[in-house]
């Protein structure tokens, strides 16, 4: 059996990517500067319970990456609506907006896109945040690719993935039809979908994103087991689609961040993994943020160069110095808006700036 790794120590502040002396990046505290493009890739994992400072923590970087890279989008998933930031687009989703997401767009990669593919991930989706069997994960499958035929979408003819997707209204009717025809299972899958049927969010029409700073308020649909999950992978799939159509960029100057302040909603997500693996040379890196230690994935932590602490409750602080590498006892010892941060290989221990000194 192979041995723990030792402890990692803080290094002085000497290392030539992320030294004192480079003040080319975002002042995340005292002498502590980020800049991800000088980092082997954009992502970023912050730790912190209630009250750390993590949220202050979140609201000062999306403040400052525009400084950093001016011509950044950043599309910020609000679980708990209070990421509000100075110039924001906010759409807030609920039961009363006129706005919502729709998981059946469709990717337009040739290679990898198409209607059978959509229909395949979303209902993939579903499974996991309604917790639904193989047989109804079956069902809703083929109901989707029935929805696209309707719309006229064919996957064999590419010409036609462009045509107005249909949204889970179709798919509320395409189940009815079939309930009608003497489909059972059909009954069945509706008494599970109903309360993300009823809350329409997933019929409505989706707003663009188009701006510099996108928040979405998903705070209301935490009333609904599964809503903000499947929000929130419509959203991390629908950015890595655009992205990768986009194609590689040029250096390691990103062109967008997309910021989670609550992993927990998508901690099994495959889209939040393959964005942190592969998204850096399409431009798009995550910054994901958890109170605890177990709702970041290994992959999700392995693959962020940035790995933040700050406070955390005292049962997670031998886990959280396993898994981070840093002293037990510095974390601990943590107060308020006091961090540990590591860098590639190089590690801090700062004050954090918080967003309402920024403003």
């Amino acid at each position: 059996m192979s041995k723990p790794l030792p402890a990692a120590t803080l290094k002085p502040n000497q290392s030539k990517k992320t030294s004192v002396t480079d003040t080319s990046g975002i002042l995340l505290g005292d002498k502590v500067y980020w800049n991800p493009a000088k980092l082997r890739n954009g992502h970023a994992a912050i730790l912190g319970t209630s009250g750390s400072g993590k949220t202050q923590t979140l609201k000062a970087i999306a403040h400052e990456l525009p400084s950093l890279f001016p011509d950044i989008k950043i599309v910020v998933a609000d679980f708990h609506g209070d990421l509000k930031l100075p110039n924001e687009v906010c759409y807030a989703l609920n039961a009363e907006s006129p706005y919502g997401l729709n998981p059946l767009v469709i990717d337009l990669d040739p290679k990898g896109g198409g209607p059978d593919l959509q229909a395949i991930a979303v209902s993939s989706i579903l499974r996991k945040s309604l917790k639904m069997g193989e047989n109804q994960q079956g069902l809703t499958l083929n109901a989707f690719i029935s929805c696209y035929e309707n719309r006229g979408i064919f996957q064999k003819d590419q010409s036609t993935w462009k045509n107005v997707p249909p949204n889970f209204a179709d798919l509320e009717a395409e189940l009815q039809s079939r309930l009608e025809g003497g489909c059972k299972n059909s009954e069945k899958l509706l008494v599970k979908l109903a309360a993300t049927l009823k809350y329409g969010i997933f019929s409505k029409t989706q707003p663009s994103i188009n701006f510099p700073l996108v928040r979405f308020d998903l705070s209301a649909l935490s009333k609904v087991p599964g809503l903000s999950a499947i929000a929130a992978e419509t959203l991390l799939k629908q950015l890595l689609d655009s992205h990768k159509l986009m194609g590689e960029i040029d250096g390691r100057v990103p062109r967008c961040y997309v910021i989670l302040d609550e992993v927990k909603e998508v901690k099994s997500s495959n889209t939040l993994e393959r964005i942190t693996s592969e998204a850096r040379k399409f431009g798009l890196g995550v910054i994901v943020a958890s109170q605890m230690d177990s709702d970041i994935s290994n992959t999700v932590l392995a693959n962020s160069s940035t790995k933040m602490v700050l406070g955390v409750d005292q049962v997670e602080v031998t886990k959280v110095a396993r898994r981070f590498r840093f002293a037990v006892n510095l974390i601990a010892n943590l107060q308020p808006l006091e961090a540990l941060i590591r860098m590639d290989n190089d590690g801090f221990h700062t004050k954090i700036k918080p967003f309402y000194q920024r403003v």
